[in-house]
């Protein structure tokens, strides 16, 4: 085919040409902005998932931190322990515990007027009596502790007091607590504090550790 052939080829067919060639045209067009779309979704997702990991890690930093400084407690202990020092405990740990970890009791410890089921809480200061030593004040002499309603000489009324107002006595737990007002209910009004004594757990040696802080 001659250039002259060729001429009249493309004028007798010039409207496909041009379709062609604009077919063509949008076919490239749409190639390339597809691409660019994938690379601009890929870039993004990269980039949120690097943000969503920086984000994780400094939560888990942050939570570390966090739990290191509220999960222990330091207490100190003294008196009839076999190694009385500075102990640094887990959250929720007892006296009980924090005597094991003094390496236990002596033998002539007294552990009568010790309430081991007591909760520690950061900087307690626990005192274990030997026998015989008329200290029950020392015996868990924490800032928080039960003897803050005998140091400040306020009275606890027998027959009127709660469950909380009891655990405020040295030596009583919650147990010894609902003991007494249950043998208060069963009995009614105590008469005179000497009483006490006749509540099961309840000793004249025990009594005689917060007697002082009672009245009728």
């Amino acid at each position: 085919m001659n250039f002259e052939e060729f001429k009249d080829w493309i004028i007798k067919y010039k409207v496909w040409v041009i379709v062609s060639l604009l077919g063509i045209g949008i076919l490239i067009f749409w190639k390339f902005s597809s691409n660019s779309q994938d690379e601009l979704v890929s870039i993004n997702s990269t980039s949120a998932t690097s943000v969503s990991q920086s984000n994780s890690l400094s939560s888990s930093a942050v939570s570390n931190v966090s739990g290191s400084k509220n999960d222990k407690v330091t207490c100190d202990i003294s008196g009839a322990v076999k190694n009385s020092g500075i102990y640094t405990l887990k959250v929720g740990a007892r006296i009980a515990d924090l005597i094991r970890a003094a390496g236990g009791e002596t033998a002539e410890a007294d552990l009568s007027s010790v309430n081991r089921a007591i909760l520690l809480k950061d900087q307690d200061k626990v005192y274990i009596p030997v026998k015989g030593e008329n200290s029950p004040l020392d015996t868990t002499a924490s800032q928080t502790s039960s003897t803050t309603s005998n140091n400040s000489g306020e009275k606890i009324h027998l027959n009127s007091a709660t469950i909380a107002d009891l655990q405020k006595l040295n030596g009583v737990g919650q147990k010894k607590a609902e003991q007494i007002i249950a043998y208060r209910e069963q009995n009614g009004p105590f008469k005179s504090v000497d009483d006490l004594t006749k509540v099961s757990g309840i000793g004249e040696k025990t009594l005689a550790g917060f007697k002082d802080q009672l009245e009728l």
